[in-house]
């Protein structure tokens, strides 16, 4: 097995992990509780979803921009 000879920092955050496509656009609540009408109104459930890979192509059209 193959490694460094020296050490060397990440590249990249451990945050945004998998490094893959999403396989749906909704997002997935995985625990919701049952409702329970004595207590007053309160956020029961989050909604989260993975964001970004994303791709934007688009031209610039003014004096003096680098048409990347």
């Amino acid at each position: 097995m193959s490694h460094r000879k020296f050490s060397a920092p990440r590249h990249g955050s451990k945050g945004f992990l998998p490094k893959k496509r999403s396989k749906r656009h909704r997002g997935k609540c995985k625990a919701f509780p049952k409702d329970d009408k004595t207590k007053p109104v309160h956020l029961t459930a989050f909604i989260g979803y993975k964001a970004g890979m994303t791709h934007i192509v688009r031209e610039v059209d003014r004096v003096g921009s680098s048409k990347l």
